[in-house]
């Protein structure tokens, strides 16, 4: 099988070890890695620089949904890599289920998700709630059943990025870019990957930033 064209886009702010060992991990697939430091204060973009990964530093801290469009400025204009491949710095995604997504780089697939509720039993009970509450009024609204519509570790065509007029600051980008592929007609997949949570915290408050996605999906759904 030929590998597809595919390059890493990783926002971090304040990834700290848990992004090197991602970078680390990494490295054996040979993938081209982006990483969008997002305003960090503990060293860890200019870390990841001195290991030779490629990064963006931005001046100041401006939302995951920011940090993944100035990603995306850079990597879609001219030679844009066939796929994109999204992974968050906190360590919750596993470089070793990256080959789940390169396999599936088929003609067949625009869209390829994670999923980790086959894992429900790995999840903070509140991260749980909130994810199926969110996943049905998502699947309500755009009427696909797609089983972890918050899941970020997901890979998108290029080309159906480039069809995106993105907008989000936060993390209901990930649910802006569901809607408005699935509006472009986008062939979708499931990937069933692991449910990581070992204590490394995240920046993702549960109640508020659900509430927030569920909101800006109305924007999105209408327009």
């Amino acid at each position: 099988m030929i590998s597809p064209s595919c390059t890493v886009l990783i926002p971090s702010y304040n990834g700290g070890d848990h992004l090197l060992g991602v970078l680390e991990d990494l490295r054996p697939l040979g993938l081209p890695v982006l990483v969008i430091d997002d305003g960090s204060t503990d060293g860890s973009g200019e870390e990841a620089s001195r290991r030779g990964v490629r990064v963006l530093r931005l001046p100041q801290r401006s939302g995951k949904g920011n940090a993944v469009r100035r990603g995306l400025d850079v990597l879609l204009p001219g030679h844009a890599p066939e796929w994109i491949l999204f992974m968050d710095s906190d360590g919750q995604h596993l470089p070793s289920e990256v080959p789940l997504f390169l396999e599936a780089m088929d003609a067949s697939s625009d869209f390829l998700i994670g999923s980790r509720i086959q894992n429900r039993r790995r999840f903070p009970k509140m991260n749980l709630v909130t994810n199926l509450v969110g996943s049905e009024i998502l699947r309500w609204m755009s009427g696909h059943a797609v089983p972890d519509t918050q899941c970020g570790f997901r890979a998108l065509r290029a080309s159906l990025l480039e069809r995106m007029a993105l907008r989000s600051s936060g993390f209901e980008i990930e649910t802006e870019m569901l809607l408005k592929a699935l509006r472009l007609g986008a062939r979708w997949r499931a990937i069933p990957v692991s449910a990581v949570y070992n204590g490394q915290g995240s920046h993702f408050i549960p109640v508020a930033d659900t509430f927030r996605i569920c909101m800006a999906a109305l924007e999105h759904v209408r327009g």
